[in-house]
């Protein structure tokens, strides 16, 4: 576990620094975080509920596109750049190296997540003029399912980062994460605005989001060293 840390603080400060990266996700989450919330929030009769969903939905589209453009800083940029072959001559398993680089994509991802919310949550209560929280079962869902989202795809995404080569991620990334997104807006429409988010439906976006940590994490196992050298060059 010590190994896994030390990997995941490595990608942390590499995040950190990396301004450019750090500077469009906040521009990202300032921006759907403030704009958003007055053009939802102006057309419901029910603010409560409406926070409700957009704490759900935003916070957690937000939060998967966090993880993305963190996963590429973490895992492509190390095969463009030649580090991974440094990482590969290390005592690491595979396995820990991708379990550290996925939570030091979904330490920052889970708190640019957290900001997003207060952002809302301001910006509803100022629009409105009311003191706007979510429930329960929303503050649950930001607090613990949506980092689990974030390590869900970015660790999906690092799987066929380690596998595929460079042209091949470019394409297979753009569709896993805008899948993603796609599929969460299409369940917010086929829903319809009578839908509450309640324990059992944060229940079930929770235990999705671990099935495909646990699947992923199992398809590590076919992994090898010979093959991530090889997508080097691909």
């Amino acid at each position: 576990m010590s190994r896994i840390m030390v990997v995941a603080e490595k990608e942390v400060r590499q995040l950190i620094k990396s301004r450019n990266v750090m500077l469009s996700a906040l521009l990202f989450v300032g921006v759907f975080g403030i704009f958003t919330v007055p053009a939802v929030l102006s057309g419901m009769g029910d603010t409560g509920a409406m926070m409700d969903t957009l704490g759900f939905y935003l916070v957690l589209t937000l939060g998967v596109f966090m993880g993305y453009l963190f996963t590429a800083q973490v895992f492509l940029r190390e095969k463009q750049s030649g580090v991974i072959e440094t990482l590969l001559c290390t005592p690491l398993s595979l396995r820990e190296l991708w379990f550290g680089k996925v939570l030091g994509v979904t330490i920052p991802g889970a708190i640019l997540a957290y900001f997003s919310a207060i952002l809302i949550m301001v910006t509803g209560s100022a629009f409105t003029g009311q003191t706007l929280v979510p429930s329960l079962p929303v503050l649950f869902h930001i607090i613990v399912v949506i980092p689990a989202f974030i390590a869900a795809t970015s660790g999906l995404i690092g799987f066929t980062q380690f596998i595929l080569g460079m042209r091949e991620n470019q394409i297979l990334n753009f569709v896993i994460i805008f899948g993603i997104i796609f599929l969460t807006t299409f369940i917010r429409e086929l829903t319809g605005p009578e839908f509450s988010v309640t324990w059992t439906v944060v229940a079930a976006a929770f235990g999705l989001a671990l099935l495909l940590i646990l699947v992923t994490a199992w398809l590590t196992r076919f992994l090898s060293r010979e093959r991530i050298i090889t997508t080097l060059s691909e």
